[in-house]
């Protein structure tokens, strides 16, 4: 990587021409893996810096190069499948990697739910970040799939492993459900390596490798995505298919207990979710909502522990008691979670929105109030819920609402909230979808969207000037991951199982301190 030195003067190329002009460089070369890792240190680089982020989703050159390696790779000749009709798979997963917590896991194990992907399906991991592990595929998916994983290696030999998968596999479809920065997945899917190969666009407000496959049945799983692709991007084929949740039961607010103690409310999301640089912090509004509940605020996820100092301190300024803010880094589910505690109001993360645990609540049939975001309806993401759902622009409008909430407010929104459920996000409505191929299906409308491009302006002055990073400063930090990937994966096996008894046992007192079943 030492021809890619940085640009004097600047933290990027100065045009996508010049990094295409690098990639050829390598390409020329035939080192395949340079090409690869220049691409990967690139997405990565932009998709760190904030100045990007909701206005940089896609790039056709750098889709290009991606197929132009595998291409190359395919027709090297030296590959050697062994296929074999007992080995053909009717589905391939193909990601980066997979997750024992959080909402990518959770969407492949909703599209086999589906039963839509077929008897045979296999996980494959191209483990492009060098930290993947299998036993997560065990874990998750159980016997709906075979997992598979690429040896360790450079990204040129994770390509050769992949594309010689799949060669063996022949499978009918391909899915990719592949991350930002994984130009292996995106390379691997050839035109002819199978049936149909679907681009599942999860990877939504950022630049994302894939975006622009032609032969691809571009899939988007939210509205907000489906309209910026087929408006703003032009991807003219592209179809809906809905995040969707298990129905776990649930019972009308009007037909709850009222909480003694005040509204009982709820947020749920990482740190990266409430901690995004912006203007109005979750930290700094929480205690002035805890002010005018009256009540218990439940967080469920995983925060810094500077942000939970500061929502202590916060609370402290204004005489509100701490235990009036329960931490809940991790639940197995946030549907029973809120049922269970009988939560009256969620209060959906900011400033930036999360998909699934939106979805949980309003199964739950548990009120939403949500944030509609300066910078992006990616953000807020407020096409994703019930019609009716108060949205919040400034705090002071979030702060009247909650002041000025009555019961019959929660009774309607609840109803409203399940019936949206029903509507849009059940594993039926899913399957649906999938069995409409590339036939039109409705899609929730999107209103329009009023930013604030003087306050964008401003967060940019104020932020990006320390969060950038080059793809030059990048590309020796991936090297060094893939050196260091045995290392990761074996201290990694170690934490996440202490970690899963931890937080069960955490759970397990949380729902012991509230008098409540664990149902």
């Amino acid at each position: 990587m030492s021809d890619m030195a940085p640009i004097e003067g600047r933290s990027f190329y100065p045009s996508i021409e010049a990094l295409s002009a690098e990639i050829a460089q390598l390409f020329d070369r035939r080192d395949i893996d340079a090409a690869l890792l220049c691409i990967q240190a690139f997405v990565q680089a932009v998709i760190l810096d904030r100045r990007a982020s909701a206005r940089v989703f896609a790039s056709s050159e750098l889709d290009t190069w991606c197929q132009r390696i595998g291409a190359y790779v395919l027709a090297r000749g030296d590959l050697r499948s062994t296929a074999n009709d007992s080995e053909r798979a009717d589905c391939v997963i193909l990601a980066t990697e997979a997750y024992r917590t959080g909402g990518h896991t959770a969407v492949i194990e909703d599209l086999l739910g589906t039963g839509r992907l077929g008897a045979r399906v296999v996980v494959m991991l191209t483990d492009a970040l060098h930290q993947a592990d299998r036993s997560v595929i065990e874990e998750r998916f159980g016997t709906a799939a075979k997992g598979e994983i690429s040896p360790r290696g450079g990204l040129a030999d994770k390509l050769s492993w992949t594309i010689t998968r799949l060669q063996a596999l022949r499978p009918r479809r391909i899915l990719l459900l592949n991350h930002h920065h994984d130009p292996v997945a995106i390379a691997a899917a050839l035109p002819g390596l199978a049936e149909e190969i679907v681009f599942y666009h999860h990877a939504d407000h950022q630049l994302c490798l894939g975006v622009t496959l032609k032969h691809t049945l571009h899939v988007d799983p939210h509205p907000m995505g489906f309209h910026n692709c087929r408006d703003a991007l032009g991807i003219d084929e592209n179809v809906y298919w809905p995040l969707v949740v298990g129905d776990q039961g649930w019972v009308p607010a009007r037909d709850r207990e009222s909480n003694p103690d005040g509204l009982r409310t709820c947020s749920s999301g990482s740190g990266n979710k409430f901690e995004y640089p912006y203007k109005y912090q979750y930290a700094e509004l929480l205690p002035r909502v805890l002010s005018i509940t009256g009540g218990t605020h439940f967080h469920i996820g995983q925060l810094s522990d500077d942000a939970i100092e500061r929502i202590h301190t916060g609370l402290d300024s204004i005489g509100v008691d701490r235990s009036r803010f329960v931490y809940v880094p991790w639940v197995r589910s946030v549907w029973t979670t809120l049922r269970d505690l009988n939560i009256d109001l969620y209060i959906a993360s900011f400033p930036l929105g999360g998909g699934r645990a939106a979805i949980e609540a309003m199964g739950a049939g548990v009120p939403i109030v949500i944030h509609d975001s300066y910078i992006s309806p990616f953000f807020g993401g407020k096409a994703l819920f019930y019609p009716g759902a108060f949205a919040w622009r400034h705090p002071e409008e979030l702060f009247a609402h909650l002041f000025g909430m009555s019961r019959e407010d929660l009774f309607r929104e609840s109803e409203a909230a399940r019936r949206h459920y029903d509507a849009y996000h059940t594993p039926a409505m899913l399957a649906s979808y999938i069995d409409a191929g590339r036939l039109a299906q409705r899609v929730p409308a999107v209103t329009k969207h009023i930013g604030d491009p003087m306050q964008e302006f401003l967060d940019d002055v104020h932020y990006a000037s320390n969060d950038h990073i080059t793809a030059q400063q990048l590309a020796p930090i991936f090297d060094s991951k893939r050196r260091l990937a045995e290392d990761i994966v074996r201290e990694k096996r170690v934490r996440d199982s202490c970690i899963d008894a931890l937080q069960l046992a955490l759970e397990a007192e949380l729902f012991a301190m509230m008098g409540t079943d664990r149902r």
